[in-house]
């Protein structure tokens, strides 16, 4: 008794895995015929969108057009009276500045006296010349390899704190 119970519910599991795959199949079938109608029907809906969005700009763009040439036509004489401004405000600050330009260029030479006491102090005791510190003879540049401290003394007092040649700025 066994046999036919077994056989009966073996022809009832694949009668229902047939026909679970035979709806499977139908239903994919049926989707693809509903994605296909929807893409046909959406087609002439899209023609008809992009020629009317044609028509919006055709008849929009002469308008568009218009407003820009009299916008253009507000603005010109706008812009050709602020530039003739902006050049008489930029002559008049020339004329205010470059004198004042003029001066600073003869600080110069002025500001590089008033500056050797300062360079003369900060160099030597970075070139290891305590004796050359403030010393206005104070050269300190490198030619060939060799470091003139002074013409007087070119590689630098014999003692390292006192040079008797030693002249200060001030």
């Amino acid at each position: 008794m066994d046999d036919w119970s077994k056989h009966i519910l073996n022809a009832f599991g694949d009668a229902v895995q047939e026909f679970a795959q035979q709806l499977s199949q139908d239903t994919e079938r049926w989707m693809e015929d509903i994605i296909d109608q929807i893409a046909q029907a959406s087609d002439p809906f899209v023609q008809a969108a992009d020629e009317w969005a044609y028509q919006v700009q055709d008849a929009l763009e002469p308008e568009i057009e218009r407003l820009i040439d009299d916008l253009n036509e507000v603005i010109q004489p706008l812009e050709i009276a602020i530039s003739h401004q902006v050049d008489e405000v930029a002559e008049q600050l020339d004329t205010l500045i470059e004198p004042m330009v003029a001066r600073l260029m003869e600080l110069d030479p002025w500001l590089d006296r008033a500056a050797a006491p300062i360079n003369s102090v900060v160099e030597p005791m970075l070139q290891d010349h305590p004796a050359c510190v403030g010393c206005r003879n104070f050269f300190g540049e490198t030619h060939g390899g060799n470091t003139l401290v002074c013409a007087m003394h070119p590689f630098g007092p014999d003692e390292d704190r006192h040079c008797p040649d030693w002249e200060g700025f001030y």
